[in-house]
């Protein structure tokens, strides 16, 4: 690990996130590394969502169950410049959002949810800031 990410998540409210995403998320060893902004603790409750997302290094978003709030978020994301990941627990991206969500990385039997969501973290902290800010790639010299 290179450097230690602050990572946002946005998922729906109807969700139960505390279960679904929350619990795996603060027990994971890759996870934990890193400042987990979880919108719905009482350290990021009170927040704005566009504060939080602009503070973000890398964004997480589950996608399966729409509401306002999600789509509203989802729509700012559509805004910024910055690596994120959409996942569904349902694999699946509802009609609601087809226009917001450009694509879903599936869960399979060989990839669980929490282990799409370390994969992701683990790409962009082995990354120094320099690699992060500038993406370009330098094939050879002329």
């Amino acid at each position: 690990m290179k450097r230690r990410l602050k990572v946002y998540f946005v998922h729906s409210s109807k969700l139960d996130y505390k279960n679904l995403i929350y619990r795996f998320v603060i027990t994971s060893s890759v996870c934990i590394n890193h400042e987990l902004m979880l919108p719905y603790t009482k350290e990021y409750q009170t927040k704005y969502v566009k504060e939080m997302m602009a503070e973000a290094d890398i964004i997480i978003a589950e996608v399966s169950n729409p509401n306002l709030g999600l789509i509203y978020e989802l729509k700012l994301l559509s805004k910024i410049n910055k690596p994120i990941k959409y996942i569904s627990l349902t694999n699946e991206i509802p009609d609601k959002l087809k226009k917001l969500v450009p694509e879903i990385e599936y869960i399979t039997e060989d990839k669980s949810y929490i282990q799409i969501i370390e994969n992701f973290i683990k790409q962009y902290s082995e990354m120094s800031k320099e690699e992060y800010e500038d993406p370009t790639i330098i094939l050879g010299e002329l």
